[in-house]
């Protein structure tokens, strides 16, 4: 068992943790936003009409799941013109599930 000091100390831990990894976790569970999401990481920056001819879905079926991402701090969107294009948002979090990603895809190619 541990000390009441040491849960103490672990609770504080936990309340200092970052808040917005849940959210952040909520958006990528679903399996089209991951995906999204880890194409934006290979691609960089894609308008809306482009991933949703990807996904096979509509405009408004693609923008409103990017519309999630980018209400969580993932990605960011920039207007071009008529189109909405997307890239990822850099932060230390979203680096640190972008390295997490780029770890896993190395460990399946082997």
């Amino acid at each position: 068992m541990i000390s009441e000091s040491e849960i103490k100390k672990i609770q504080k831990a936990i309340q200092s943790e970052d808040e917005g990894l849940p959210i952040i976790f909520g958006a990528l569970g679903d399996a089209r936003r991951f995906k999204m999401f880890n194409l934006l990481c290979e691609y960089k920056d894609l308008c809306v009409t482009d991933i949703a001819k990807i996904f096979g879905i509509s405009v408004p079926a693609a923008s409103q799941q990017l519309k999630i991402l980018e209400m969580t701090g993932l990605i960011k969107g920039v207007r071009a013109g008529q189109s909405m294009c997307y890239g990822i948002k850099t932060n230390p979090t979203i680096k640190a599930l972008l390295k997490a990603i780029e770890n896993n895809k190395s460990v399946e190619k082997k």
